[in-house]
This record gives C-alpha cells, sequence and structure tokens, in this order.
C-alpha cells in the first residue's frame, strides 16, 4: 500500500498533463469502485445496506475519498508529488484529534501534543515563502488544499469508527469510492466541458490510480483498519512520503530547496512522535527503571 500510494503521487501530475483535476479525481475513484463492484459480484452473499447504511458511505466517501483526492489532485497543479505527500502524512495528528474530541477516546498527551506541534512547525516552514509572488501564493494554496484534505480524512474516519456498523468491508468500500467520485463529478464541469485529451499515457494513469491505488490497497486497507492497531496502521505516514519524494525526483525531476528539507524533516518527526510516543516511551524507559 505505500508503494502504490507514493507512487501514485507522480503517476497523479503525469495525468494532468491530459485532464483536468476534478474530472481526474473523480474518475479514479469511480473507476476503483466499479472494479471493486466487479470483483464482489462473485460474492453471492454480499450484505445490503438500509437507508442509514447508505447515508454512513455517502458521508464517509465525501469526505474520506472524494473531498481529499479532489483537494489533492488540483494541488497538484502547483506542488510537487513528494510535498504533496509530507503534507498528507498530517493525517494522524486530525484523527487523534477527532478520535479525542468527537469519539471521545483519550488520545492526547503531552508526547502526541508536542508531535503535533513540531509537525505544525514544520508546515508553517514548508509555506514560509513569500506567500505576495503569484507563483508562492498558488503554492500556498495547493499546500492549505493538502492539509485541509488531511483533515477531512481524519475526520471521516472517526465518523466512520462510530456510525458504521456493518461487516462487509468490501461492499462499504465500494460505496465509499463511488459516492465520493460522484459527489465531486459536478465541480469538473463549472468552467465548461472539462479537458480530457485521450492518449495511451492517460489510459496507463487510469489503470494505474483505479486498480492499484484505489480498488486493491482501499480494499485491503480497510481490512486492517478494523483489526489492526492503529499504531501500527500508521507507520504507513512515514513511508509514502519517501516513496513520493524519490519517485517525484527520479521520475519527474522534481527538486526540494533547503527550507522543504527543514520543513518536511520537521513533519515527519512530529508525526513520529505523535503516533508512536507511547511506544518509544515503553522502549527507551522500561518500566523496570521508572
Amino acid at each position: 500500500m505505500t508503494l502504490v500510494w507514493g507512487f501514485s503521487w507522480p503517476v497523479t501530475i503525469v495525468g494532468l498533463r491530459y485532464c483536468d483535476p476534478m474530472l481526474l479525481a473523480s474518475l479514479r475513484c469511480v473507476l476503483g469502485g466499479s472494479l471493486i463492484y466487479l470483483w464482489m459480484l462473485r460474492k453471492p452473499d454480499r450484505e445490503r445496506y438500509d437507508r442509514k447504511g447508505l447515508q454512513t458511505a455517502l458521508v464517509v466517501g465525501s469526505f474520506w475519498v472524494g473531498i481529499p483526492t479532489a483537494l489533492s489532485v488540483w494541488a497538484l497543479q502547483y506542488i510537487g508529488g513528494g510535498l504533496g505527500a509530507i503534507l498528507q502524512s498530517t493525517v494522524p495528528f486530525f484523527i487523534a484529534f477527532f478520535a479525542h474530541f468527537y469519539l471521545g477516546q483519550n488520545q492526547l498527551n503531552v508526547g502526541k501534543i508536542a508531535g503535533m506541534v513540531l509537525g505544525f512547525i514544520g508546515i508553517i516552514v514548508l509555506f514560509s515563502d513569500d506567500p505576495t509572488n503569484a507563483e508562492n501564493a498558488w503554492a500556498l494554496a495547493g499546500g492549505l488544499a493538502v492539509v485541509l484534505s488531511a483533515v477531512s480524512i481524519g475526520f471521516a474516519q472517526s465518523y466512520s469508527l462510530k456510525h458504521f456498523k456493518g461487516k462487509d468491508n468490501t461492499s462499504f468500500n465500494m460505496y465509499l469510492q463511488v459516492f465520493g467520485g460522484l459527489v465531486i463529478l459536478p465541480f469538473a464541469f463549472f468552467r465548461g466541458l472539462p479537458r480530457f485529451e485521450t492518449s495511451g499515457e492517460l489510459l496507463g494513469v487510469l489503470f494505474f490510480l483505479s486498480l492499484f491505488a484505489t480498488a486493491i490497497p482501499f480494499t485491503m486497507y480497510f481490512e486492517l483498519f478494523r483489526r489492526v492497531d492503529f499504531v501500527v496502521l500508521s507507520m504507513m505516514a512515514y513511508v509514502i512520503p519517501v516513496v513520493a519524494v524519490v519517485a517525484g525526483i527520479v521520475w519527474l525531476g522534481e527538486r526540494m530547496s533547503l527550507i522543504d528539507v527543514a520543513g518536511s524533516v520537521l513533519v515527519i518527526v512530529g508525526v513520529l512522535l505523535a503516533t508512536q510516543f507511547d511506544l518509544l516511551r515503553s522502549k527507551l524507559f522500561p518500566r523496570s527503571i521508572l
């Protein structure tokens, strides 16, 4: 999952050469959901959802899939894929925040709060370029869009834990992808017909994004989401940006300034501290010496 999600950032940038960002985001979700549906046809006992279940899927699909995908794809017009992946690695911050204040779980402590503060200092460093410059202003807007997508995912995961009572994760994931893609589709037509230049490269991008970066990994993630401890699952946040940065540099020739590197390090260290504080404390200060 970390490899394909990390590689999906530069792949999306290639797709933007031929397709409007909102349309590309919508197609990724709808095609991914359709592939999941085709795979589900082999399961005669798949779960049926009532109105409440479908409403839950609509909310979670909008805020976990549709809105974050649209914001991230739009942002890649102005920022590199590596930077985008680093900014979206702040998702664990917002998961902890919503789990604490929305779900009532005691997720925040001194170490986690310190990690969140350090991570947000890193974001400020990444956004420290002169905002009066037109190019920097658009880059700032793109970066803020990715951070907002992380907020949306954090809320959606907490909402899903609270309201999703079903057992068929595959069916739920299918609804999330289709609903998320349909919710953002109208935005592709705000300025008339969206750009869509048919090419072999674009078809390859859509195939990779819908199958390998959506249908397969999201299905795997949902199975893990309900079975694996969040501390373990959140470790993906450290690997995805590394893959995205390396792929962007090698494939697309992206470059990171010293400010970008410094801010990125602060963000990653902050995420590490915020999500792994309890584990680090137990390893560094075992009970026998406390």
